[in-house]
């Protein structure tokens, strides 16, 4: 599937001069039956915002035109999805292009750049804030310590141990922070 970028170009009125009041814009072009919206964050992840409308359909209706102000960040999903599956930045020049998830929520708010990567790092490791029970057959895991688990380093902390099992939760920011770690 490609991806159209350009912009809206305006011909010359009937005078043969380009109206001030019609400026080139730049122009997202996406399959019609996805839906554009304002890139937000709600919590520490990419959501959906007020919707943006369609300006032109063109080529029977198989994409829809979005007419976009420099500095959008643009969040696309497919109908009746609640979550977006891509994003896209109108650069400050009026280019279009599209970013990682990761991206644009960093773009959105780049002082909580750290503590989402921290997040995704735990997400990945497997582990949440509320402790999980694990079992062992054998197992040397200390309460209180913090543990490399699931293939990333120092995420993991064990709440409770008995002798085949562990309980063990993702290391907040903040603790990683004051160990030095995040």
């Amino acid at each position: 599937m490609s991806k159209e970028y350009g912009s809206c170009s305006w011909g010359p009125d009937k005078d043969g001069v380009s109206s001030p009041s019609r400026i080139a814009a730049p122009i997202l072009a996406i399959p019609a039956w996805e839906r554009a919206y304002e890139a937000v964050l709600v919590g520490d992840s990419l959501a959906l915002g007020a919707r943006f409308c369609p300006v032109q359909d063109a080529d029977g209706g198989d994409r829809a035109r979005y007419e976009l102000a420099p500095g959008t960040l643009v969040a696309v999903a497919p109908p009746r999805s609640s979550s977006p599956n891509r994003a896209y930045a109108v650069e400050p020049d009026g280019t279009v292009a599209e970013v990682s998830l990761v991206e644009a929520e960093d773009r959105i708010d780049p002082a909580g750049e750290g503590r989402r990567s921290w997040r995704r790092r735990c997400v990945r490791a497997g582990l949440t804030d509320v402790p999980t029970r694990f079992t062992f057959q054998r197992h040397s895991y200390e309460v209180g310590v913090v543990y490399p688990w699931g293939g990333e380093d120092y995420v993991a902390v064990v709440t409770r141990a008995g002798e085949r099992y562990v309980w063990a939760r993702a290391v907040t920011y903040a603790e990683a922070q004051s160990l030095g770690i995040a």
